[in-house]
């Protein structure tokens, strides 16, 4: 299938996720990429996303009932006339179900099939019951009418609940691919909270990584740099599922980008 345009949902229903963690570098991926991204922030009690990426990101006031759906209804109208290859909506917690039945009684699913849009559910399985039923019903719900990225964070679910389930089978055999988070280490994500404390905004990533910068010491914007390339492995792995068809990277792209990114030795040979 020939996919004109992308859209990025994680709506699960359960908190504390990382979730705008691991948008953080997904975009970072796609600007390495130089893939064109907006963004809609529904995380109406953060807006961490929107703070981050204020030139690209619109913030909505998603609300409850008829609310979440106007709400909804303005923020689908504007992504599908949106020409930009890629779109990131990221979204608060306990808004699942306002979502999908917004999907639903709009018809947006239909509405991207026809226009060659294509939506990938960015799916965070955790140990608890409760999240593994919210899984369920989102896959339920969409089937194959969307793609499934499956983001493991060793920091959130260390058991094996949702390992081997039936539900990952399932997910897999509708061509769901995973990826797993980089642990970052506390220190360096208390650094960050006071580095945008001190610019007085949100700093991405691919910003508190740059040491010239000086938003973190060298150190803490190594760790980053660290989690940004591992990170950008996997996006490369599964880019069939997050950007449209034209834009998946080429082997020979991938690999010039990896160089580019590795510093080049210096040979001295003195005066």
């Amino acid at each position: 299938m020939n996919t004109t345009r992308r859209i990025h949902l994680n709506p699960q229903s359960k908190g504390n996720l990382g979730k705008s963690f691991e948008a953080e570098f997904r975009t970072a991926w796609l600007d390495r990429l130089g893939i064109a991204w907006n963004g809609s922030d529904l995380d109406d009690r953060h807006y961490t996303f929107a703070n981050r990426h204020p030139q690209v990101v619109r913030s909505y006031e998603l609300g409850n009932g008829q609310e979440s759906k106007t709400a909804l209804l303005s923020l689908f109208r504007r992504v599908l006339k949106d020409t930009a290859p890629v779109h990131i909506v990221d979204t608060r917690a306990q808004a699942d179900a306002l979502i999908t039945s917004a999907l639903e009684e709009l018809q947006v699913l239909d509405v991207c099939a026809e226009q060659g849009v294509r939506m990938t559910f960015l799916l965070f399985p955790t140990d608890d019951t409760e999240s593994m039923m919210n899984l369920g019903r989102l896959f339920l719900y969409a089937g194959d009418r969307v793609d499934y990225v499956i983001v493991e964070n060793p920091a959130k679910a260390r058991g094996d609940l949702f390992k081997g389930s039936q539900l990952e089978k399932q997910l897999q055999d509708f061509g769901a691919k995973a990826i797993t988070l980089p642990t970052v280490t506390p220190t360096t994500l208390l650094a960050i909270e006071k580095a945008e404390a001190i610019a007085g905004r949100g700093l991405s990533f691919a910003e508190l990584s740059r040491v010239e910068a000086g938003h973190l010491e060298r150190l803490l914007a190594g760790e980053i740099q660290w989690a940004m390339q591992k990170m950008f492995r996997q996006y490369d792995a599964v880019a069939n599922l997050l950007v449209p068809t034209d834009f998946i990277p080429k082997e020979k792209t991938v690999a010039k980008k990896k160089a580019e990114a590795q510093p080049q030795p210096q040979l001295n040979y003195g005066e």
